[in-house]
């Protein structure tokens, strides 16, 4: 089963950010659902991805497992990035997690509401092992 975290932007009359799980035969995962002034048009699908693209380096504790730590989650909005072609950065840390991300894409209080929800869930959730491969480059 994949794991999917969505950001959807909702117009009308506003409301503060909230999020769902869900699950399904094909995958599981979390929305984030979003009034259309906290996330921007590009912000949304940018978070979608490196959401899910951080979330994959976890798994749930297994249900007989000790709850683990709670793990500080940070995001850091700026003007302007190192690299003009980035919209998020994701340092995720043994110690922490920390965004930083092109400020006009988000609200604050939205990517607290991000922020906050991952880091009540964390205890819950362990690191997957990572494997990386270089390969030599052929002369």
């Amino acid at each position: 089963m994949e794991l999917t975290i969505k950001v959807k932007r909702y117009g009308g009359r506003y409301f503060a950010p909230y999020i769902t799980d869900f699950a399904n035969d094909v995958e599981a995962g979390c929305v984030f659902h979003m009034h259309e002034t906290d996330i921007t048009e590009a912000g949304a699908p940018a978070f979608a991805d490196a959401l899910t693209q951080q979330a994959r380096r976890w798994r749930p504790r297994p249900p007989d497992a000790p709850r683990g730590p709670r793990i500080p989650i940070t995001m850091e909005l700026r003007e302007h990035m190192d690299d003009e072609r980035e919209a998020i950065v994701v340092n995720d840390r043994a110690d922490g997690i920390q965004y930083v991300v092109r400020a006009d894409l988000i609200k604050k209080h939205a990517g607290d509401v991000i922020t906050r929800s991952q880091s009540e869930r964390s205890p819950d959730w362990m690191r997957t092992p990572a494997r990386y491969v270089v390969h030599a480059k052929v002369s």
